[in-house]
Parts: C-alpha cells; structure tokens; sequence
C-alpha cells in the first residue's frame, strides 16, 4: 500500500518542475489528486500521465478563484486530506532597480498566493478533519542572497508565516511545514545545459558550471534534484510526519550550512 493510498491531495502549481515531480509522487504513493496551475494543457498532459489526477486551472494570486477550488475540491471529495502550494515566479533584480511593476507580480504570486492558498486550504481542511499542508519555499530565504530581494523576501515572509499558520490551525489537526529547496535543475530551469528528461526532471549524469558551483557549496557535493523535493513532500504528506508542524525542512544537500555560490 502507497504512503498515501486513499488520501485526497491538491498540488498548486503542478504544470512543471518541482509541482509536477511532486503530483507524480503522491500518484504513486496512491493519493486522488487535483492538479491545479494557470496552464491547463501542461495540467492535461499531466493528468494523462499519472491517471487518478484532475486539471483545474486557477491563478494562485486570485483570492476568490482560490477560494473556488477549495470549495469546489470538497463538494467533490467532501474533505481535503493534503495541500502543497508549488506555485510560484522567481524575480531577479539588485535593489537599486527594483520596478513597481516586478515587485507587484512577485508580491502578488509568491506572498500573497500563499496566503490565499493557506486561507481557503488550511480553512476547509480545519472544518473536517484535518490534514497537512505544505508549502515550497527557498533557501535562498534562509540564505542571503544577491539579486533575489523580491523573491527570497517574499518567501521569507511565508516561512515565517507558515509557523503562524501551524499554531492557528494546530487544534483542528492541521499540520502546517515547508519544504526549502536550493536552486534545483528542471526541465524549465536547467542550469543552462542540462538535458530535459520529462516536463520535470533533467539528465543529471553530466555537470555545467552552475551545477557544480552549486554542488561545491553544499556539504554533501551533489545537486538538488526535483525527486529530493518530491520525496520530503510525501513524507510530509503522510501520516509518517504526524507530529511534525511548523517547520521550513531546506531539501538542500546542506547547502544552508555552507553559502550561495
């Protein structure tokens, strides 16, 4: 039996990289999923692929279409049993050139996003029952990076804001964590040369720069792939992790007790 057989899970922002890896896990694991994103035919392929999975298209920085899913997700199972919220852009700038415009769409996906998702999802999940919800942060918010202010602060704020959300919703047994992953190669975000093995994963048996500067700078000298991150995520899922609440886990390979390349 799968770690997550007759569990119902909604993966946030599953139309790639680390979402999708994760989406394919808990099928494997035997969870009933909604895989959720802004781009339905990267979900239907999804779908297609691992069965036992519904698309459903929602923008993670739209309070009420959030709300939406999570309502429409229980009329459908009646109860919600696990919530990961994958979604999310990364924003690049030094903070002398930060422009309104990237600080609202950064702000708008990745900070408020989550509070959204954590709102609607830890609600309904809270009113019966229970269950785990998990968020996908960075390192980069443990670490101190340069050029990542918009990003690695906004998922700092939700680090943070995950362990609020553990106490708030501790007595109705929903377990609130989040997994913090360094920079890890996808099939979008290949470390600039890595052959893209699916819509997730990538050929990891030869090296770039990037991915060795990185590898250098964690203590355990290996990459951080899209398995690492599914892996923690499952176990986080199920029922293996229930005493565990209000944690950020880096899925770094150690990273965060070395530095950023």
């Amino acid at each position: 039996m799968g770690l997550l057989e007759h569990k119902t899970a909604v993966v946030l922002g599953a139309s790639s990289g680390i979402g999708w890896r994760i989406a394919e896990r808990f099928a494997e694991e035997g969870a009933e999923l909604v895989v959720a994103a802004r781009r339905m035919d990267k979900l239907e392929k999804l779908a297609d692929k691992i069965g036992n999975a519904t698309p459903r298209t929602v923008d993670i920085a739209d309070h009420d279409g959030v709300g939406e899913l999570a309502a429409w997700c229980l009329e459908r199972w009646g109860h919600i049993d696990v919530v990961v919220n994958s979604a999310g852009i990364a924003a690049f700038s030094m903070i002398r050139d930060l422009t309104p415009e990237l600080m609202r769409e950064t702000i708008e996906v990745d900070y408020l996003g989550a509070f959204w998702a954590m709102k609607h999802f830890c609600s309904a999940m809270a009113d019966n029952g229970g269950g785990s919800f998990i968020n996908v942060t960075s390192a980069t918010a443990i670490l101190v990076p340069i050029g990542l202010s918009p990003y690695s602060g906004a998922k700092a704020g939700i680090n943070f804001v995950t362990r609020i959300a553990a106490r708030e919703f501790g007595t109705s047994h929903v377990r609130v964590n989040a997994i913090a992953p360094t920079f890890v190669p996808t099939a979008m975000n290949n470390y600039g040369g890595m052959t893209p093995i699916d819509d997730s994963r990538v050929d990891m048996s030869t090296g770039t720069f990037l991915s060795e500067a990185f590898a250098n700078e964690c203590a355990m000298k290996r990459v951080t792939t899209v398995d690492d991150c599914a892996d923690v995520t499952v176990f986080l899922a199920s029922d293996m992790s229930s005493s565990i609440t209000g944690h950020i886990i880096p899925v770094d390979n150690g990273q965060c007790l070395m530095r950023l390349p």
